[in-house]
């Protein structure tokens, strides 16, 4: 060894720290909004323990990381680059998540149970519809079926390949995330569009009876009748869960591998 090389190179050791640091705060980013990792239920020793050996794993594999120094502003700037991308990539697999939550609180002010609250600190708000939790629960399990937990590693690594560390945000993946939100709208309507239509039918028939027989009580007759509707068109189109999940989240994938393609081509 020559004598003028320094026995400990704190540069050399920093720039090698970079190389796990960048994809942590990415992963972690990703893991603050992306189903299931998001959840309160899982505690967040847990879900740094899944980000640091995620990031030992995916850290060899990745591309090779941009020489920066580690105490000036452009750390700083690419840091948070990291965490803008993370949580883009999160947000937009919640999607499909906030599409079927937008449906189940639909669904339950049309049948009139909006009242009907289950207290929910678990998932990060003080009360939810009894619907909206049934919907959740199904989608979970949906999510674990389709291994939706590798599919989120697998989006993740392509956006390391996609999206390398330093590459700086496109413009296009903010326009493309407004109109995702457009898109949960829409896609909700959609799906709640039968049993809104089934429920404003009943609740029509109801109300032309008030006018026909004043001296009936409705509030007796029609509001068991607006549940029970509302549980059969519910029964009804639940077998179909599956298949719009499905639909949902490969059109979700769809654009956002179309996004990370732009975001690579410049």
């Amino acid at each position: 060894m020559p004598g003028n090389e320094p026995l400990l190179n704190a540069v050399q050791y920093l720039h090698g720290l970079q190389a796990y640091w960048w994809p942590f705060c990415r992963i972690m980013a990703l893991f603050g909004l992306a189903p299931l990792f998001s959840h309160r239920g899982l505690s967040v020793r847990v879900r740094l323990l899944l980000g640091l050996a995620l990031t030992l794993v995916l850290g060899r594999a990745l591309p090779a990381m941009p020489h920066i120094d580690g105490l000036s502003a452009a750390t700083v700037l690419t840091t948070l680059e990291q965490i803008a991308i993370g949580l883009l990539l999160g947000l937009a697999l919640q999607l499909v998540f906030v599409v079927f939550s937008l449906v189940g609180e639909v669904i339950s002010t049309q049948m009139g149970m909006s009242m009907a609250r289950f207290n929910d600190p678990v998932n990060g708000v003080s009360s939810s519809s009894i619907l909206s939790l049934l919907y959740f629960l199904l989608l979970i399990l949906l999510f674990l079926a389709i291994d939706g937990h590798l599919l989120t590693v697998s989006v993740l690594y392509q956006s390391f390949v996609h999206w390398p560390v330093g590459s700086g945000l496109q413009y296009l993946g903010f326009t493309t995330l407004a109109y995702a939100m457009g898109w949960v709208f829409a896609a909700a309507v959609l799906i709640t569009l039968p049993v809104v239509f089934c429920m404003t039918l009943v609740q029509f028939c109801f109300g032309l009876l008030n006018r026909i027989s004043p001296a009936m009580n409705l509030f007796s007759l029609g509001f068991p009748m607006a549940i029970l509707t509302g549980l059969l068109c519910v029964h009804l189109t639940l077998p179909d869960l599956p298949a719009n999940y499905l639909r949902l989240t490969r059109e979700v994938l769809d654009n956002l591998g179309t996004l990370m393609r732009s975001g690579a081509n410049g």
